[in-house]
């Protein structure tokens, strides 16, 4: 039998057979066909995640790999270390030396510099506010607002004194609230505001200089800054898009906020909260019905109304009004009951007040306490522990393509690299030339302590031979610094500026990264995606090299020491351990950097805070559904061993036992504190450190909450 024939018997039996048994055929083929298609359709599907998820990190903010500071303290963590705090990395001082050497690299596309701080900026309060709005009208000489602002800045003033009509109730030190309401009633007197039809400017110079001190401090916001050459980050970080305004142009001193810390923390208060309720009914599932933070969420909302009112004119005023009484004819009074009724919102009529909001309501508000095109000034501590503010424009708002819900990535706002460096603290040329300068034109000079006496006071003790009678004299007559920072915020620079100076680390950027898997390189290499995995593993630990000092750990004697002293509830005990120049931090919070009053009240709240913890419906400090069950008796401190590192777990009591609320880590010298972080307002990281140690937990959320905001 030749070859065909027996090929030809073989495809006849084969077919007989499938013929003759087409059930356990077709069963037999569907377990292969499935087979077949779980290892090609998920294999395909795992790929394209994990490529999916590689992209959002290295193409928004990491790049491939990250470049840093050998003599650095802590690891970098771009997207937040494990205590979500400003990290010890060192500094590269001058990144075109690191640029330089990681660009003849193979496969290196480029080398960004960057660094990564945290600053705050203050929008107007509502007095502040309506008292320059009736400044510009009495400037234009436009009458039409006047009667509306005047009502506005009453109310203010009005609601001032009642606060202070209370304090009143609850101390005995009563002199100076005395005078405060004293102010307060002269604000609100008819002879002052008559006087304003014939003198306008005196009585807005009262209301600045006497009155405006007595109000609450605008809503400060704390928010984390990249730094970079926003040039080659935009060029090279293919996430990056404007949403409004444009970018910072090339070469120039600007900023540019996230779109996620734009709309959540500088959006109006009542915009805000409509977003937030809108979010958890359509993104997160929730039910006002059911969700008792809703509830709380949607109250609160109600009875804020006057931050829609104190912006509206007369004539918005009577126009909302009506509308109002149009949507909701059940309801009497005026527009601050309208407004209530409105914001009190249900499951089922919640989506047509949101789309009815912000048609109607939200284009006669100012939705942003900072404007796209608006100059701010930043303040943040520099490296030497001053305070630097410096006037930055706002070009923008960007998000991240695919990260636009990540309180991490898309919680980063953008600067230029050489105002970062300016807020940073270092010297730069321009200051040492002035500072040389200013010491050449004074004759100073270096003194050895032994000559110093002789420097004042000359060799001999001679008698003074001549007076000079002492002639008054214009201490600022020769002052010209008054635009000294706007002028530097306002000009442009180079590319050289930015390459040669300082940079905290650098994101590399490879060439063909994005292109290959890690299955696609270990088949280019003949090798397994195990070995790739360990070789970029090996080959990170050769590239950092650490060098870790012992004395970058801190010492497990003292910080049982501050255990023993915050346990028996000495806070001048725990002050002794600290160094005089020992910061206090409260991460998210505030910050002291010497022995002073600010440090005595932060080791205060730490030890005493939870009174005011479980009173926080009344007394602020935190969010009250974050009270969980908590109880007014002293918190304790117990030292334990994370990662090589003694820290303090802050042990809280509870109705149903002991949970941590905080964790105090610290630096040491010469056995006693040289820095003091206290993890309060840090979810995410007391929850890492609590997992990881096998202790129960209780998070206090990410910010500290004013006097009844967040209560219900």
């Amino acid at each position: 039998m030749g070859f065909i024939d027996t090929t030809r018997m073989l495809v006849l039996l084969a077919f007989r057979n499938l013929f003759s048994h087409r059930v356990k055929t077709a069963i037999v083929g569907m377990i292969m066909l499935f087979g077949t298609l779980l290892v090609v359709m998920g294999t395909a599907l795992v790929d394209s995640i994990e490529r999916a998820m590689e992209q959002s990190i290295t193409a928004s903010l990491a790049g491939h790999l990250q470049v840093y500071s050998a003599k650095g303290k802590d690891q970098l963590a771009l997207f937040g270390g494990g205590f979500m705090g400003a990290d010890d990395i060192g500094r590269i001082d001058d990144f075109s030396k690191v640029q330089d050497a990681l660009s003849k690299v193979a496969n290196v596309e480029a080398v960004v510099p960057m660094g990564l701080e945290g600053a705050t900026v203050t929008a107007p309060g509502e007095l502040e506010g309506a008292l320059e709005r009736l400044r510009v009208a009495v400037r234009a000489n436009d009458k039409a607002p006047l009667a509306t602002l005047q009502a506005q800045i009453k109310e203010l003033l009005q609601q001032m004194k009642e606060e202070r009509k209370v304090s009143l109730t609850i101390t005995t030190d009563t002199k100076d609230l005395n005078e405060q309401i004293a102010k307060l009633d002269e604000g609100l007197s008819e002879t002052l505001w008559a006087r304003f039809e014939e003198d306008p400017l005196a009585v807005l110079e009262f209301l600045d200089t006497q009155v405006a001190p007595l109000a609450e401090e605008g809503r400060l916001m704390y928010f984390r800054y990249l730094g970079t050459d926003v040039d080659l980050f935009v060029q090279h970080f293919d996430r990056f898009e404007v949403v409004k305004g444009e970018r910072i142009p090339p070469h120039t001193r600007g900023f540019m906020f996230s779109e996620r810390f734009y709309e959540r923390v500088v959006k109006h208060r009542i915009a805000r909260y409509m977003d937030r309720v809108n979010e958890s009914l359509h993104e997160e599932d929730l039910t006002i019905a059911d969700d008792a933070g809703l509830q709380s969420l949607i109250r609160r909302s109600a009875r804020q109304h006057r931050y829609i009112t104190y912006q509206l004119d007369a004539k918005e005023s009577a126009q909302l009004t009506d509308e109002l009484k149009a949507l909701l004819p059940e309801v009497q009074g005026g527009l601050p009951e309208l407004l209530a009724e409105f914001l009190t919102v249900t499951d089922e009529n919640f989506d047509a007040r949101y789309a009815w909001f912000y048609a109607h309501v939200a284009p006669m508000l100012e939705m942003y306490a900072i404007d796209v095109g608006d100059t701010m000034t930043v303040r943040s501590y520099t490296k030497s522990g001053f305070l630097k503010a410096l006037n930055i424009k706002l070009f923008g708002v960007y998000r991240f393509k695919g990260l636009e819900s990540s309180d991490l990535a898309s919680g980063t706002n953008l600067m230029d690299m050489l105002t970062f460096r300016e807020l940073y603290g270092l010297m730069t040329d321009a200051k040492k030339a002035e500072l040389s300068a200013i010491k050449d034109e004074v004759g100073l000079k270096d003194v050895a302590a032994e000559d110093a006496e002789a420097a004042f006071f000359g060799e001999g003790a001679g008698e003074v031979v001549a007076r000079v009678d002492a002639e008054g004299f214009d201490e600022f007559a020769d002052v010209k610094l008054a635009r000294t920072e706007t002028v530097a915020v306002d000009r442009t620079f180079t590319q050289s500026e930015v390459d040669h100076g300082m940079a905290l680390n650098a994101a590399v950027v490879l060439k063909d990264a994005f292109d290959f898997s890690l299955a696609d390189i270990a088949g280019i290499l003949g090798t397994t995606v195990g070995a790739v995995k360990a070789a970029l593993h090996r080959g990170r630990g050769k590239l950092r090299e650490p060098d870790l000092e012992s004395g970058r750990v801190p010492a497990r004697g003292v910080v049982d020491a501050f255990c023993a002293a915050f346990n028996a509830h000495d806070v001048h005990g725990l002050a002794a351990l600290l160094l005089d120049s020992a910061a206090v931090e409260v991460v998210g919070a505030t910050a002291s950097h010497a022995a002073d009053e600010t440090r005595e009240q932060m080791l205060r709240g730490m030890l005493f805070g939870s009174e005011r913890l479980v009173d926080a419906a009344t007394l602020g400090g935190i969010e009250a559904r974050f009270v969980c069950g908590a109880r007014p008796t002293f918190p304790r401190a117990e030292t334990r061993i994370y990662r090589d590192e003694a820290l303090a777990l802050i042990w809280y009591a509870h109705e149903d036992g002991e949970h941590v609320r905080a964790i105090n880590r610290f630096e040491t010298d010469d056995g006693r504190i040289a820095g003091l972080r206290n993890y309060f307002f840090t979810p995410d990281a007391i929850a890492e450190v609590c997992a990881e140690l096998g202790v129960s937990h209780r998070p206090n959320g990410y910010r500290w909450w004013l006097s009844r905001e967040g209560c219900p």
